[in-house]
């Protein structure tokens, strides 16, 4: 289940970047398809903060997923060789 819920997100953030860089490239190629929209600037702005989002959530999720397979191979309790019954006298 948890892989299934990464797999939703990931997929969610790839296509909120495709769907903002397809509408970014619109406002880039044909600016005079997009007059409804005044100030373009501010349009493609908010996309580039839409990518940037999304890229970010990419990224952090990520990092959440290797903490976690980092700390599921730590949880092995290996003693130091102070705490060895070996080492005692």
């Amino acid at each position: 289940m948890t892989q299934q819920i990464i797999d939703a997100l990931i997929a969610k953030y790839n296509a909120d970047i495709m769907i903002a860089r397809a509408n970014l490239s619109n406002y880039f190629n044909n600016s005079a398809a997009v007059g409804e929209h005044p100030n373009i600037v501010k349009e493609c702005d908010k996309l580039l903060s839409k990518i940037a989002d999304a890229e970010g959530k990419v990224e952090s999720l990520r990092k959440i997923i290797q903490g976690m397979q980092k700390s599921t191979t730590n949880q092995n309790p290996i003693k130091s060789g102070n705490e060895s019954s070996n080492n005692r006298k």
